[in-house]
């Protein structure tokens, strides 16, 4: 019990701390009746009803509706009249006046007012036309086009003997999935009678992992009708299409919200940076532990081990960019850069910046390794493919496409 009750108590303080936020949120709730009077009093400290119900608006739905009708909320009056005895008895014991609680109170302070800074001087003043959402929703069709979605069960063997007898045992009239729920070597499929579920062609399969051979044989198929047997990376497999559905756009109903929240977004993050870099030439800054990072200065192959270890793609980027422009010459530098256009494309699928990069290494390094590459990514970025996750996995995909061309032919 006591422990609820300071668990109420802290979400009153948290209450308290959003100040005029909270109060602005609970006068546009039509559901709370604000009324004049005073809802408590502690010591010559008066809470007024207004005050109270404002404070109960903002509490967790889940902590709110405890407070519903006038008893609850009079059990609430007195969580509140708790609270300021504790805060009048920590003022008394002067409290709040040591160094630790006076950095808190500031930090408290701070986040508030900036809070409310950001909003009305930055992000409400972000404004986006409708026909600007019309716009972005027709110049990128591929971003709103859901790419052909297949379903289908299947048998799974390492053994090409055993393919071929159950090939024969369904011609004969025996059940896909029978055969997959009893034989399949595919434990994870086969209590489902060999399902792997919704995918895209080129995309991840429950089992089967990442197949273009796969995917591709099992295109082929109409609906309802069974593969030959499909020699693929993991083994041999007998496939039933279950479902197919083609490429579809979607609405632009369905999708303005979701346009005008990104351009939002977009403009926000734009008008923050801007703000910042004018503020800093009106209050001079100095990031002192920067500039001991940078008296001390990184060799490219730590550049490149924190980059391999940095999980934000942005912060990665960074990294990398360090090694072009401190070390241009080294190495490194050339698939550094590649890195940078690599991540812009596959991660932050920013396709703009990832060709400027691409563009960027092929005028630096015309003559490195890397050139072929950064061409492939080009070319290739915006088109459905499965995930890339390294450089290996571009070349290897690039050797992929020389056999499709050549015919297996060196």
């Amino acid at each position: 019990m006591l422990a609820k009750r300071m668990l109420v108590l802290v979400l009153i303080a948290g209450c308290v701390a959003c100040g005029a936020a909270s109060c602005s949120r609970a006068k546009k709730d039509k559901a709370l009746e604000v009324k004049t009077g005073l809802a408590a009093r502690v010591g010559d400290y008066k809470i007024t009803e207004e005050e109270m119900l404002s404070m109960l608006a903002s509490l967790p739905d889940a902590q709110k509706n405890q407070f519903k009708g006038p008893d609850a909320q009079a059990v609430f009056v007195d969580r509140l009249i708790e609270q300021y005895l504790l805060y009048k008895a920590a003022i008394d014991d002067k409290m709040d006046k040591t160094d630790e609680m006076q950095n808190q109170i500031r930090q408290v302070t701070m986040n508030i007012i900036v809070a409310d800074y950001f909003s009305k001087k930055i992000a409400d003043k972000v404004t986006v036309d409708p026909k600007e959402v019309e716009a972005y929703y027709a110049a990128n069709p591929k971003e709103f086009t859901q790419a052909p979605v297949m379903r289908a069960q299947y048998l799974f063997t390492a053994d090409s003997l055993k393919a071929v007898k159950w090939e024969k045992r369904l011609a004969k009239g025996e059940l896909l999935t029978k055969l997959a729920t009893t034989e399949s070597e595919d434990k994870s499929t086969a209590p489902e009678g060999g399902d792997v579920g919704y995918f895209n062609l080129g995309g991840y399969i429950k089992g089967v992992g990442t197949s273009e051979i796969f995917s591709k044989a099992v295109e082929k198929l109409e609906v309802g009708k069974i593969s030959g047997i499909i020699h693929f990376e993991k083994g041999f497999a007998i496939v039933r299409l279950s479902e197919k559905n083609a490429a579809k756009v979607q609405a632009f109903d369905d999708v303005k919200a979701m346009i005008e929240n990104k351009l939002r977004s977009q403009r926000t993050e734009e008008a923050y940076k801007e703000t910042v870099e004018k503020l800093k030439k009106k209050y001079p800054s100095e990031n002192y532990v920067k500039e001991r990072l940078n008296s001390t200065k990184r060799t490219p192959e730590e550049f490149w081990e924190m980059a391999q270890i940095e999980s934000d793609p942005q912060t990665r980027i960074q990294y990398y960019r360090d090694i072009v422009n401190m070390y241009p010459t080294h190495k490194n530098a050339p698939e550094a850069l590649f890195m940078i256009g690599f991540t812009y494309a596959e991660e932050l699928k920013d396709f703009v910046q990832a060709r400027r990069t691409f563009n960027e290494l092929e005028q630096k390094y015309p003559e490195s390794t890397m050139i072929e590459s950064a061409k492939w990514m080009r070319e290739n970025m915006e088109k459905e493919h499965s995930k890339l996750e390294s450089i290996e996995g571009v070349q290897k995909r690039i050797s992929e496409d020389k056999s499709r061309t050549t015919g297996g032919k060196k």
